[in-house]
């Protein structure tokens, strides 16, 4: 029921990933970073430039790849209609 939904802006980013792939505004700017230093040689390896927007553009592919959602809500209430 609509009861199970906390907080409703967490329907906004679920909105946001099923739209675009990408949920802007996700991390802070240090995890950014850390992500970003984490997968440089992952993504160079993987034929991707070593520029940040490249590195980003693999960490969003390699998420839209292997994140799965499962959701389960009972249509009852009014927000879920």
């Amino acid at each position: 029921s609509d009861a199970q939904i906390i907080d409703e802006h967490f329907l906004v980013h679920l909105n946001d990933y099923l739209s675009s792939g990408e949920i802007f505004g996700l991390f802070t700017d240090d995890e950014v970073e850390e992500i970003l230093n984490q997968l440089r040689s992952e993504a160079k390896s993987q034929g991707y430039n070593e520029t940040k927007e490249s590195i980003w553009k693999y960490f969003i592919d390699k998420v839209r790849r292997n994140l799965k959602i499962v959701m389960c809500f009972s249509p009852a209430g009014n927000t879920l209609r």
